[in-house]
């Protein structure tokens, strides 16, 4: 009597955990924060809203906030959890230090108050990434660029582009020539996973959770220590008459300023950042993993159509802030950072 309860009671815990289980595949998504991964942040709302009928977090759709959602949550916990930062080698043997960034949720674009900003910065609107992926921790270097196309396009373009600058970002780089080193990595792979990051998803890793006009703040004040400008990126010479004389701004060693707050470098100046995207309008509502426009929208040849980002060495602030956008036209002072899809 007693063997046959404990079966009894082994087939009744085996039917409810497959219960749960094909519930859970189903459940709705338990981020309630949207910050990417299913957290203590989480279980507070979820505590809040214990015994309501608040829909988004009602798990298994019964219409309240019950015991059953609560083990569905018990289920999730933990889902989303960071991945590690990798190093990758790349063709040549270069290593090639990369972040990895969370999905989540952020709005793009500046909001009309804040200062200096230009009118494709808005409308400002939401955006979803749905993926996570691992992002250059530094700009693409010389040494980097060396290393996989034997080229120096910033060759004779002044002391940044010397030899000896190995670990300075790679500059007076062309889209074309980018597109290269791309299929270049991916043909090495075996898989497409390496590309430019899409608009969107740059804003999103240089914002870094934070909604201020660069991710230190709004402080003009730090500038100096997260972004090489035009201020510190000059090199200052005393004249044998006391006379402080200054060179022309130029791209400085990679990482010589503090990073962000998810441990990207020079996301403000240093060089300007390719992007994936074709430059154009915002949209007016909330969009998914946008990839911006199809064709350029305003006519010429794709190559000067494109957007670049981060605002460069020869840039005053207020073009090195999160939401700062521009017209690609040329690749003078213009680099990129790479990214890695997950796989």
């Amino acid at each position: 009597m007693r063997r046959n309860a404990i079966i009894a009671l082994i087939a009744l815990a085996a039917m409810l955990t497959a219960k749960l289980i094909v519930i859970a595949q189903s459940s709705r998504n338990a981020d309630f924060d949207a910050n990417g991964i299913v957290d203590f942040g989480d279980f507070i709302l979820f505590a809040q809203a214990f015994g309501s009928n608040q829909s988004t977090l009602d798990l298994n759709g019964s219409g309240s906030v019950d015991f059953p959602d609560f083990i569905l949550f018990a289920m999730r916990f933990g889902e989303g959890m960071p991945e590690e930062d990798i190093a990758v080698t790349l063709p040549g043997g270069a290593k090639l230090e990369m972040v990895w960034i969370q999905p989540g949720r952020f709005m793009m674009g500046s909001p009309t108050t804040e200062p200096e900003r230009d009118d494709d910065e808005g409308p400002q609107h939401e955006v979803t990434i749905t993926k996570g992926f691992y992002l250059g921790k530094y700009e693409v270097t010389q040494a980097q660029w060396e290393s996989v196309m034997n080229t120096r396009p910033w060759a004779g373009s002044g002391a940044s582009g010397d030899p000896e600058k190995a670990n300075f970002p790679a500059f007076f780089v062309r889209w074309e020539d980018v597109e290269t080193f791309v299929r270049r990595l991916n043909e090495t792979e075996g898989k497409d996973i390496y590309r430019l990051p899409t608009e969107a998803e740059w804003e999103y890793a240089c914002r870094a959770g934070t909604t201020t006009p660069w991710s230190f703040g709004d402080d003009l004040i730090r500038v100096g220590d997260y972004a090489r400008y035009f201020e510190n990126s000059r090199t200052a010479t005393v004249q044998e008459d006391g006379r402080v004389v200054y060179g022309s701004p130029e791209p400085q060693e990679a990482g010589g300023v503090f990073p962000n707050p998810w441990g990207l470098y020079d996301m403000h100046g240093n060089v300007r950042e390719w992007v994936q995207d074709f430059y154009g309008p915002y949209p007016e509502t909330a969009q998914t993993d946008p990839t911006g426009p199809e064709v350029p929208v305003e006519g010429g040849q794709p190559e000067i159509n494109h957007v670049v980002r981060g605002g460069s060495h020869n840039d005053r602030p207020p073009a090195l802030r999160s939401a700062a956008r521009l017209r690609s036209g040329t690749s003078i002072r213009t680099g990129f950072r790479l990214l890695r899809d997950h796989q």
